[in-house]
């Protein structure tokens, strides 16, 4: 695999799928028991933004920069999952230095409550080192293990509660993401009552409805998607927006994704005109 999460954190698609995250785990934070919160494709943990590969590309420029530009009387207009997602980077750029910027696992070291545990799998040798080194966490195992056989084997966990999120490299995941389609199926036959959570470029509308057709075809209810579009469906770049598939939503957590996504959308889009963000039910219950 050539790719490398370091070109692109902090980009808006990671400032969309971390806010998200961090209201899913606060939603799963709401009752008493215990949970697992399960990262399929970990990365390094933590990225070091004023890096080479960051400031190659400068993705973070037009994400999680623009929002820590923010005055502070905006941000203390935004829903609460955003407020808390930027104390998180300025409480990690209080421990490192200001050019750092947490993934997924560090987020989720952050969030999940003293009695719940964390597992995450990374594939990559030298990105699965700076992960162990990033994340030192007594409640998180951390395994140097392909995704795709390492969820099904690990689910559903011993506490019956928890969270997977997917967030594979999309190399091997093209078209219509049709192995994540059947990862899917198979780890809600094991696990129906999971909350599945899906990260995936939008770059073809085309490819998206087919992706979509599959996964109704699949039976599942409650399938939640949420979009982030910073560009227009036909503008020519290189990724024209995200979107999360969640399967077993929290309860009302769809009406404030809402929320939070139409907050983000007009800081974060790159042009006047068109674009969009929408939370729909693909599948009800």
């Amino acid at each position: 695999m050539n790719y490398r999460h370091h070109f692109h954190a902090g980009n808006f698609a990671d400032v969309m799928k971390h806010v998200l995250l961090i209201e899913l785990l606060n939603r799963l934070n709401s009752k008493d028991k215990p949970y697992r919160y399960i990262d399929t494709h970990g990365g390094a943990g933590l990225y070091d933004l004023s890096r080479a590969p960051a400031q190659k590309s400068g993705e973070y420029l037009e994400g999680i920069h623009r929002l820590v530009q923010l005055d502070r009387s905006v941000v203390q207009q935004a829903p609460q999952a955003v407020q808390t997602y930027l104390k998180d980077v300025e409480k990690l750029r209080s421990q490192q230095s200001k050019g750092w910027y947490p993934g997924s696992p560090w987020l989720g070291s952050q969030h999940i409550r003293p009695a719940d545990s964390g597992t995450v799998f990374e594939m990559q040798p030298d990105v699965f080192f700076d992960l162990k080194d990033n994340i030192r966490d007594p409640r998180f195992g951390i395994h140097q293990r392909d995704a795709y056989e390492g969820l099904l084997a690990v689910i559903p966990p011993k506490e019956k509660r928890g969270m997977v999120m997917i967030d594979p490299p999309y190399e091997l995941e093209r078209k219509d993401f049709p192995q994540l389609v059947e990862l899917l199926t198979n780890a809600y036959k094991k696990w129906s009552t999971g909350v599945f959570v899906l990260w995936y470029p939008i770059k073809d509308r085309s490819m998206i409805e087919r992706f979509e057709k599959k996964m109704l075809k699949t039976g599942i209810k409650k399938q939640l998607i949420c979009e982030l579009c910073v560009w227009p469906d036909d503008t020519p770049v290189g990724l024209n927006g995200c979107g999360l598939l969640i399967i077993n939503p929290p309860w009302q957590f769809a009406d404030q994704a809402e929320v939070i996504l139409q907050w983000l959308f007009p800081h974060l889009r790159m042009t006047e005109n068109g674009g969009h963000a929408a939370v729909r039910w693909l599948a009800a219950e």
